[in-house]
């Protein structure tokens, strides 16, 4: 009998059924590593050394599946988007949006961890000197003693103002050419070659735009294929060939950036881009081939079976298998975007995350082999790609959980125990209709049993054709929603016309049921024209009728109670918002779930009067040294929230009037943002985000989420619905800071000044601006309070001055002769007036 016919024999009794040096020595005589590539400088003897495992990045795994896998469960401070690799030894290696790198050691316990500056997102790559190397979000790529974590060197990014680029991570992986070169994409705009022994550059290749895609390598002839973000002719290509010299060979503009990693696969090129279209690539000279046209856009990298089909899923849903000349073999489908690279072990089985949160094996056939449920809560998207080591697949999770799963687990004895494991096809092939979307992006066909009466409602649209998925658009001119008893609500169409979000102005109401019944009608368009993903026109197509009466939530016994300033020195109560999630429209995480976990804001109550206030929302950042939230001094984020409270639990921050906020150092214009909340007694609760930003008014990227269909064609707003955690600052209430000093007040048509005498406040460690409210309505005042505000200090860094121009720059506004103005300490108010606007 083959060793792999016995060994998924022997899986499909159950690893409890047999033991004993001699099956491992059977096994072990067959699982040794075959070669990665001739003369590449991978490890050796690492089942699964870099980032879809080869030179080639075929995302195939070299040795066969051993029973007795540790399945583990090690959950991180934030989530985990980057990819696992795995030593020879069996030890583990994962980033975490937490910031730290961890090795793990077979049976999840951590061997050792570095704490980087910020989060990471890049696999790392295992060479044949025992060393690793990686990248994290602080702009440095590491090289350390695999074994120990000892560091052997640091490169650190240029600064991206070289480039015009906006930051400099890294967040692409790491390869590696068969002399030992190592290659970095950073998001400066800048693809280093590096010698791997000191760090020192040997050249750099310049893009238009940031570099998430890792290059494949040629090994033969040492040539590059990469792919880049840039969606603007002006600025270049986003898919290359490159010489080994790191000069361009070719190049091709796809419609859509291309953060997927090209698959090199005999003389193609594979890889797939935004516009939702998987490219074949001569190798040579970079002609097109063929293409495949998906229902969304693509973010996972595609891989290779053993017979040479070629998978490729897509944030539609679908894994797709092609041949050779891209004619789809097999589909399978998901309910939610699959973002995970798939990877495929010697028998041909594929192993992939899916956005409902489960990993996925499917027979090479696409038929499923198994499915377990690893993420039970709302923040459930595993877009970590699989590592198969020897006796186990790993992955992580949007949760912060890494997981270990043996192989086969569901088809053991111990698995068919496990209620997570299921054989059963998911259901996604029959889903037709609009369905309720929870604020983590996850589908609930039969929609929640319980709502908040705050809380935004959104739904999206799945359409098939003859029994086919196809790509609907809502037409917002056929969309009615009804609400009993009867409130006022807001319908917002997406600007991709993919999901529509419902908005109590005030709040739902309960009838005398207890419940509220809200019907949704919506028509959409079919038969629609295409350019990358962005649609047009259409006809009619159809209409779905919802119709849900989910219960109201009642607020706790003890409700949260609200501290707020009346006068300087009075606690004022301040929460954190972190580990933000955008999952709609299903692009946006795809660009920046990474980065949005690693965003922190502060939240403070500046004004309350017992039914409605005004609270400042400020930018934050964890400490150097450690995970502990400090203000960001530098921040950019400085916002004005109306306030509502109703019931001691449900919490409304809004701004229907318009806001900018600064984020990665873009400029991004909001006309609408909401944040509605539930609290328990301690104050904790989700934060359901839901907003429209101004696309034309978004630097350098706004044009290109125009071009890729995310802004309504007419107002060229981009609605957004997501969610992120909300809970009390550590320390409780703060009583504002010391050394204000002594503050003075000007205000004339142009700006508004308060100038500080005998002030300690240091501008490196605080973040002070100031905040006006109508004084008759008792709304904030729309202005610049990000970008806008300037400050002064002495030469020891001693505040001296805040001046606020009265301007907003993406909209006309009008201030009231009459204000109160408010001098913000971080989220403090530390000094108020009255103020008359000449």
């Amino acid at each position: 009998m083959p060793a792999s016919t016995f060994a998924s024999t022997f899986a499909l009794r159950g690893p409890s059924t047999v033991r004993g040096g001699l099956l491992a020595a059977l096994l072990g005589a067959c699982a040794a590593p075959s070669p990665i590539a001739p003369g590449v400088a991978l490890a050796p003897d690492s089942p699964w050394p870099k980032f879809r495992a080869s030179a080639a990045q075929d995302g195939r795994g070299r040795v066969k599946m051993q029973p007795g896998g540790k399945a583990f469960d090690l959950r991180t401070g934030k989530g985990i988007f980057s990819s696992p690799v795995v030593a020879g030894d069996g030890t583990i290696y994962i980033g975490s949006a937490d910031r730290y790198f961890y090795a793990l050691d077979p049976a999840g316990n951590v061997r050792w961890k570095l704490l980087t500056g910020e989060i990471i997102d890049s696999a790392a790559l295992l060479d044949d000197k025992g060393r690793l190397y990686f990248g994290s979000g602080d702009g440095k790529l590491r090289a350390l003693d695999a074994a120990t974590g000892a560091p052997v060197w640091t490169f650190t990014a240029d600064d991206p103002a070289e480039t015009k680029a906006f930051i400099r991570w890294f967040e692409g992986n790491v390869a590696i050419a068969t002399d030992g070169t190592l290659y970095a994409p950073n998001d400066n705009f800048y693809t280093y070659a590096l010698d791997r022994d000191t760090g020192v550059p040997r050249w750099r290749f310049l893009t238009g735009d940031q570099t998430w895609s890792l290059p494949a390598v040629d090994a033969a002839s040492g040539r590059l294929y990469m792919g880049n973000n840039n969606v603007v002719s002006v600025y270049g290509d986003n898919v290359y060939g490159i010489k080994p010299d790191g000069t361009k060979d070719w190049g091709f503009l796809t419609l859509g950036t291309v953060a997927a990693s090209p698959l090199l696969d005999g003389d193609q090129v594979l890889v797939g881009s935004y516009d939702g279209y998987l490219y074949s690539f001569d190798a040579q000279t970079g002609n097109v081939r063929w293409k495949l046209a998906t229902r969304d856009h693509l973010y996972a990298s595609p891989a290779l079976l053993p017979d040479g089909t070629i998978i490729q899923p897509s944030a539609d849903g679908t894994v797709y298998a092609l041949g050779h000349d891209g004619a789809v073999r097999w589909t399978y489908e998901t309910t939610e975007p699959v973002r995970s690279s798939p990877a495929v072990d010697t028998e041909g089985h594929i192993y992939l995350g899916t956005g409902e949160g489960a990993l996925l094996v499917l027979n090479p056939d696409g038929t499923l082999r198994y499915q377990v449920a690893l993420i039970g809560e709302d923040r459930n998207d595993l877009n970590s790609s699989p590592a198969l080591g020897r006796d186990a697949i790993y992955l992580g999770g949007e949760s912060g959980e890494f997981f270990s799963i043996p192989y086969d687990h569901c088809l053991t004895s111990e698995g068919a125990a496990d209620a997570r494991c299921t054989t059963t096809a998911s259901g996604g092939e029959a889903s037709h209709g609009l369905y309720f979307t929870t604020a983590f992006g996850k589908v609930l066909p039969a929609g929640p049993d319980t709502i908040d009466p705050n809380q935004p409602l959104t739904f999206s649209l799945r359409v098939r054709k003859d029994g086919q998925a196809i790509i609907p658009y809502l037409d917002s001119s056929d969309v009615q929603v009804t609400v009993a008893p009867p409130v006022k609500v807001t319908a917002q169409v997406s600007g991709d016309g993919k999901f529509l979000t419902v908005t109590p102005d005030t709040g739902f109401v309960a009838g005398s049921d207890g419940k509220v019944t809200i019907t949704v009608a919506a028509g959409y368009l079919v038969d629609t024209e295409r350019a990358g993903l962005k649609v047009s026109g259409g006809r009619p197509g159809g209409r779905f009728v919802v119709t849900r009466s989910p219960t109201l939530s009642a607020p706790p016994s003890a409700p949260f109670a609200l501290a707020v300033p009346v006068r300087a020195g009075d606690a004022a109560t301040t929460w954190e918002m972190a580990r933000l999630a955008v999952p709609l429209p299903t692009l946006l995480p795809s660009y920046d779930q990474i980065g949005f976990d690693s965003f922190h804001w502060l939240i403070g109550l500046v004004e309350w009067d017992g039914a409605r206030g005004l609270a400042w929302m400020v930018g934050a950042r964890l400490a150097a040294d450690e995970n502990r939230t400090v203000i960001d001094p530098t921040s950019k984020t400085l916002m004005p929230l109306e306030v509502r409270y109703d019931g001691g639990a449900y919490l409304t921050l809004s701004n229907q009037a318009g806001l900018r906020v600064v984020i990665n150092n873009v400029e991004i214009p909001f006309r609408t943002f909401r944040i509605a909340a539930a609290l328990g007694s301690d104050g904790k609760g989700t934060a359901r985000l839901t907003g429209n930003t101004l696309c034309t008014g978004i630097p350098v990227y706004g044009g290109f989420l125009e071009g890729l269909g995310l802004c309504n064609t007419a107002t060229h707003l981009m609605s957004i619905a997501g969610a992120a955690n909300l809970f009390p600052a550590s320390g409780g209430p703060i009583t504002g800071p010391a050394g204000v000093g002594t503050v003075t007040w000007s205000a004339s048509k142009d700006q508004v000044t308060a100038t500080l005498a005998g002030s300690a406040l240091l501008t490196g460690e605080h973040l002070v601006g100031i905040v006006l409210v109508d004084d008759a309505t008792g709304k904030p005042v729309t202005l610049d309070y990000g970008p806008g505000t300037r400050r002064t200090s002495d030469d020891a860094g001693r505040l001296g001055a805040v001046a606020l121009p009265l301007t907003f720059n993406t909209l006309p506004t009008t201030v009231p002769a009459r204000v109160r103005a408010h001098l913000m300490v971080d989220t403090y108010p530390a000094a108020s007036t009255t103020l008359t606007i000449n």
